[in-house]
């Protein structure tokens, strides 16, 4: 019986391998021939049995979730006997479109699917915004592992190869930068790049929490550890993270009664969870993030500076978006495909103004902004060519400030234009508040932390107190 079993499994590996050989003498021309689209050959179950040498870019580029080097079965590219000929699945991964299918036929038998991805160079946005960003966002990812991480100014790459150095080792990072501007793909580039990328990733703002939920958040606690504590209760992120990265977003707002505890789990590689007198081994890898100046909370008593000094061995700053401006163009084009793909958008285009307006914004709110605002008038456009009459209300003034066509004079503004039309929208928001810093950054769609340092920036303290004088 066993001898019976093994020769029949021997003769459907052969069966196997022979319907293998076949799929692939049948493609060899797609696999072969110029590399300008991205090509996966599926088998006849549904899994990837060869791509060519731009399918894992093609693949990256659609944001498929998808690798050849962890391949997954998708199921609707699975053979059946009731299919015709030319039939295909349904119910397609949403980043996959039909068109780009194609029946692989061998002797009247379907055996397998082609895909061919389109790569930008023809499924560009539009005639609006030439296809020269993903070239860009090609180069970082090869050069830094930084998947996600979309731009090619000189300060961002350096930033970016300066974190995968650092990688390298096991120290702390502290991430700095403005809200909005990338930090946690930076962390997440730190974790893929470093040894403990098997691992988790385990992130947490410490920002906008109570103490006592920041402290269950980070520790956990055990059975009975308070009133309402969940039965058998909770592990924290700290103990969840051992093996991997713990990323604590905003770490300078964490309270100060909290942060020695936190230096201990650092310094002794302990943990108590809430309600526990036992000690629990930890080993993870800590990348820290804040837009604040800790030296600065260190020396007003804010920040403890043994803490300050055990997360800050090394640093990298995240550039805000203002000080990337060439890469404004690459960042929406790479958002206008994205949202028109989620939305099952046809072909939209922005005009050249639009994008001329949108590169001499400010961008307070970073690439967080840019993308709330690019997915906001593609879904907003009554057309498919996206005009200034599309913009939001700060970003059209600019408009009428002489952003224009490309040749025109005053296209682009000088940056002392661009900061003086900030801080009038700053104070016109923090007038019509009344001095309430939380309903002005709602209104202008930044958080109140980067609306204090405008705040600073442009020295707005006297017409703040008159401001909230009015309205007392």
């Amino acid at each position: 019986m066993v001898t019976t079993a093994s020769r029949i499994e021997n003769r459907l590996a052969t069966r196997e391998m022979e319907r293998r050989y076949r799929l692939l003498e049948c493609c060899i021309k797609q696999l072969s021939g110029d590399p300008s689209d991205g090509v996966v050959v599926f088998d006849r179950r549904g899994y990837p049995a060869k791509g060519n040498d731009k399918a894992e870019v093609a693949l990256t580029v659609q944001e498929s979730g998808f690798s050849l080097s962890s391949p997954r079965r998708i199921p609707a590219l699975a053979v059946r006997t009731a299919d015709a000929p030319g039939a295909l699945g349904r119910d397609l991964p949403a980043w996959m479109r039909p068109e780009w299918l194609e029946p692989v036929i061998d002797k009247g038998e379907r055996i397998g699917t082609l895909l061919t991805i389109p790569l930008p160079r023809r499924c560009g946005v539009g005639p609006g915004i030439p296809n020269r960003g993903y070239a860009a966002e090609a180069s970082i990812e090869a050069e830094t592992s930084f998947v996600g991480l979309i731009g090619r100014d000189p300060s961002l790459l350096e930033s970016a190869q300066k974190a995968r150095q650092l990688a390298k080792s096991n120290v702390p990072v502290l991430l700095l930068g403005e809200t909005g501007a990338g930090k946690e793909l930076f962390a997440q580039g730190i974790h893929q790049s470093s040894k403990a990328k098997d691992g988790p990733f385990v992130a947490l703002n410490c920002g906008g929490l109570s103490r006592e939920l920041l402290a269950s958040e980070l520790f956990g606690y055990t059975d009975g550890a308070f009133t309402g504590a969940r039965r058998g209760g909770v592990i924290g992120k700290i103990e969840a993270a051992s093996g991997g990265t713990l990323f604590l977003d905003e770490i300078g707002e964490m309270p100060l009664d909290l942060q020695p505890h936190f230096l201990r789990v650092l310094e002794q590689g302990e943990i108590y969870r809430l309600g526990e007198n036992s000690p629990r081994k930890t080993d993870f890898r800590l990348v820290a993030a804040t837009h604040r100046d800790l030296r600065g909370d260190v020396s007003a008593g804010r920040f403890r500076m043994d803490l300050f000094y055990r997360v800050a061995v090394t640093s990298v700053r995240v550039p805000p978006l203002r000080d990337r401006k060439g890469d404004i163009r690459i960042l929406a084009e790479h958002f206008m495909k994205r949202f028109a793909r989620e939305h099952s958008l046809g072909a939209v285009y922005l005009e050249e103004a639009v994008v001329a307006c949108l590169e001499a914004y400010s961008w307070p709110g970073n690439v967080r902004e840019l993308r709330n605002v690019i997915e906001s008038i593609l879904l907003m456009g009554h057309s498919e060519c996206l005009g200034i009459d599309t913009l939001p209300a700060e970003i059209q003034k600019l408009a009428s400030g002489g952003c224009g066509q490309p040749g025109e004079k005053g296209t682009q503004p000088q940056r002392t234009t661009l900061e003086a039309s900030e801080e009038q929208l700053i104070r016109e928001a923090i007038g019509a508040a009344r001095g309430n810093l939380t309903v002005a950054a709602r209104s202008l769609g930044i958080a109140k932390s980067t609306l204090y340092l405008k705040v600073k920036k442009y020295d707005m303290d006297r017409a703040l107190h008159d401001s909230r004088a009015q309205r007392s």
